[in-house]
């Protein structure tokens, strides 16, 4: 997930910023912009998220990021008997695989805001990006405000249908009742009463994510000629429930520093969390490097219904190397990339693993 939202959104800014410069008038860039983004772009990042999680427990499916006669964009190609007993023995990860596209579009949207707020880029390469993934993202969940029904029946051949169907509707019947009979697509009308504000809960919490300024186009505040900031809050679900961020931004010369403080929940109780990063800190004059840390209390073993919880944490380091860097020349830099990440158990976004993970990443930045 993490891997492809990254590499998405470098390419995302290269063809914004190509469009840009092909034409006069900007209008046929944007009108270019938003079309290829909402018909392609949008659905083909969704549904690697949701695919990303079926990969990491080694279940091969296929991607159909485009959409069918109903409108829907699909991962598909698994058997229901895998994916059932995926829901019986690890219910966290069948839970997560629902509302796996939705992390990853929340995430791409906290990766635009750090962008617009330490001014690493022009807000217009990617404010369609930005736009049209809030408004996505608002749509799966505040569709449940409305008891908007998905009216779309399981295809006669099992690999054809789409791994969960609605995305919120099929994860509140998981986490209030794991053990009924599986089937994949999920009704509003078949949701109990629990489960229907469980989906009012999260539409109303969904509407936080409009609470940054970029929505406006303002991409931070000039306190002084060296300091400037931005905040903003955001909402998505977890594999136990959902979480609240308040992010705050913070540039101080060439310092760019990231605070957010996290609130998870599951079923009635709450988990804090919180976090730092430090973004493109310059360690030499062709050194560079990006650090964060993650720190979190959550439900014992991602568990729905417990007030019981553990902690821990992840650390994350990123590396560049520029080996060359020649600002008179069209390509303003090139650099050979290692990342590392060590987490404990838990739920960090865009990291796809809940148990321990140590990391490894390799690649390369273009700078232009």
């Amino acid at each position: 997930m993490r891997q492809v939202n990254q590499d998405y959104l470098s390419g995302y800014r290269l063809l914004a910023r190509g469009l840009y410069a092909a034409f006069e008038n900007d209008y046929w860039a944007d009108l270019v912009l938003v079309g290829v983004h909402s018909f392609f772009l949008m659905p083909l990042t969704h549904e690697e998220g949701h695919r990303s999680v079926l990969t990491v427990q080694n279940i091969g499916s296929v991607s159909q990021p485009y959409f069918n006669k109903d409108g829907a964009a699909y991962v598909k190609g698994v058997t229901d008997q895998t994916l059932q007993e995926l829901r019986d023995n690890n219910l966290p990860v069948y839970i997560r695989l629902h509302s796996a596209g939705l992390e990853s579009d929340y995430m791409l949207t906290r990766r635009v805001e750090s962008i617009g707020s330490f001014g690493l880029d022009a807000f217009q390469n990617v404010k369609w990006e930005y736009w049209l993934r809030k408004l996505a993202i608002l749509q799966y969940y505040v569709s449940g405000l409305f008891r908007f029904e998905v009216d779309i029946e399981e295809e006669e051949n099992e690999l054809d249908r789409d791994i969960v169907g609605y995305d919120t509707y099929g994860a509140a019947r998981h986490l209030y009742r794991p053990g009924m009979e599986f089937y994949r697509y999920t009704r509003y009308d078949e949701l109990t009463g629990e489960e229907q504000k469980f989906v009012r809960r999260a539409g109303y919490r969904s509407l936080l994510n409009l609470l940054n300024p970029l929505i406006i186009g303002k991409t931070n505040f000039k306190i002084t000629s060296d300091l400037m900031f931005n905040a903003g809050m955001g909402y998505t679900m977890a594999p136990f429930g959902d979480f609240i961020d308040e992010n705050i931004w913070i540039k101080y010369r060439d310092l760019n520093l990231q605070l957010y403080a996290r609130q998870f929940q599951n079923r009635d109780s709450w988990f804090p969390g919180f976090g730092v990063c430090v973004t493109d800190l310059q360690l030499h004059n062709r050194v560079f490097a990006t650090i964060s840390g993650h720190f979190w209390n959550q439900p014992d073993d991602f568990n729905f219904n417990t007030g019981d919880s553990f902690n821990g944490g992840a650390i994350d380091i990123d590396v560049r190397f520029f080996f060359l860097n020649n600002r008179n020349a069209w390509l303003d830099g090139l650099s050979l990339d290692l990342g590392l990440i060590y987490k404990t158990a838990g739920f960090l976004p865009e990291e796809v693993n809940l148990d321990k993970h140590f990391g490894i990443r390799i690649g390369s930045t273009i700078r232009l």
